[in-house]
């Protein structure tokens, strides 16, 4: 265990650019967007869109952050691979350490939208701010979720890559990749989710949770700056669903774990 720590504290060490470099590009868009934003009177409302932008691209931050740590991997990857751990220990620990830099991330992206958000008035008064907490804390929630779905489909994919790389250039591995991603997860994801079983198999454990923001729409007025107004729906969301996604992560998980150990050490 101990060894395993230290393996995810040296992957932080060596994410640091990968985990500083978009928190910098954060605050130079925000400063930017500020000055234009408060020379026309729309200060609270552009830092508002902007960390909510910043906010909401961060389900792709785990898959950029394999990108960065896995690319650099690949260039030394006699020296990954003499290492004793299993591979699922690994690249747990590359997990761990996305999962540690993106939860950094979200809190400055997110405390400075609901900053920028307090400071302008473009919630309509009814709405209470428990509301908007309770709304955004299911969203990061989910947003989490779907940003490791993403990142083991691209770990699964990048295990591929490694394969046919062993076989044929580069450019030729990536054009195949791509190519069985596109067919796996286009076609065959495509059929599986739209067919009779998959409903029997996800539509169970129904939890209502209650009316939720389905639509709005933004107004821009240049005396009274920005108005939102909203409409919301009933949300009904199903355990199946969950479980069916999380056993499918798994599967890939350790499918890529399996690639890894196997097929590219070899």
């Amino acid at each position: 265990m101990t060894a395993w720590l230290n393996l995810t504290k040296k992957e932080l060490r060596l994410g640091l650019p990968a985990f500083i470099m978009p928190i910098v590009a954060f605050f130079i868009i925000v400063a930017i967007s500020a000055y234009f934003g408060n020379r026309y009177g729309f200060l609270g409302e552009t830092i508002t869109a902007v960390a909510f932008a910043a906010t909401a691209i961060q389900v792709f931050y785990l898959v950029y952050y394999f990108i960065h740590s896995l690319s650099t991997e690949k260039k030394k990857m006699h020296l990954w691979l003499h290492n004793p751990m299993p591979a699922y220990k690994l690249i747990l620990a590359k997990l761990v350490a996305a999962i540690t830099t993106m939860a950094v991330t979200f809190i400055i992206t997110g405390t400075t939208f609901l900053l920028a958000l307090n400071s302008t008035k473009i919630i309509p008064i009814e709405i209470p701010w428990t509301y908007v907490m309770e709304l955004g804390f299911l969203g990061s929630i989910h947003l989490l979720l779907l940003a490791i779905n993403l990142a083991v489909l691209f770990l699964f994919f990048w295990m591929i890559f490694l394969l046919f790389t062993r076989t044929l250039g580069n450019f030729a591995s990536f054009a195949l990749s791509f190519l069985l991603f596109m067919v796996l997860n286009g076609f065959l994801y495509g059929w599986v989710t739209s067919s009779a079983l998959y409903d029997t198999l996800t539509m169970w454990g129904s939890i209502n949770l209650g009316d939720i923001l389905s639509s709005a729409s933004v107004n821009f007025n240049l005396e009274m700056g920005a108005d939102i107004t909203g409409e919301t729906s009933e949300l009904i969301i199903y355990l199946g669903t969950y479980l069916f996604d999380a056993i499918q992560t798994v599967i890939l998980f350790f499918a890529s774990c399996w690639i890894l150990d196997r097929k590219v050490e070899v």
